[in-house]
């Protein structure tokens, strides 16, 4: 399965991190929640944020996760992919508010120690963070 991922640079800087050291629970200081499954499964108790065409997620539920990787040289184009075992950035699928599903993006920063939710322009779009538990 492949899923179209798009994300530029900003004031952070990504970082790559390996299947087995995202697996697990990540927490904000909210205590919201997100746990990453080896299946390519995902939970969360929250995410609301703006999703894929400006639709809110549920924030909530089961989805998917995957790594997204560079299409071509000049890393013009990403795309997500269950094949993939790292990367710096993370599409997550979730049940969307009314119809279809809802596409986030996460960034990993912090020398891989965080996530945050990515857009088109900036490695990260709030000052929320998810740490690794």
């Amino acid at each position: 399965m492949l899923l179209l991922c798009t994300a530029c640079g900003g004031s952070e800087t990504a970082h790559k991190i390996k299947q087995e050291d995202l697996v697990g629970a990540w927490k904000n200081a909210d205590g919201d929640s997100l746990r990453f499954y080896v299946d390519h499964q995902l939970k969360t108790d929250t995410l609301a944020e703006a999703g894929s065409r400006g639709r809110e997620c549920e924030g909530r539920g089961v989805g998917d996760w995957s790594f997204c990787f560079e299409t071509d040289e000049l890393a013009e184009g990403l795309m997500a992919s269950g094949e993939a075992s790292e990367g710096s950035l993370i599409s997550v699928s979730l049940p969307g508010n009314g119809e279809g599903e809802c596409l986030v993006n996460l960034s990993v920063i912090d020398k891989g120690r965080s996530l945050c939710i990515a857009d088109l322009d900036q490695v990260c779009t709030s000052d929320i963070r998810f740490r690794r538990q």
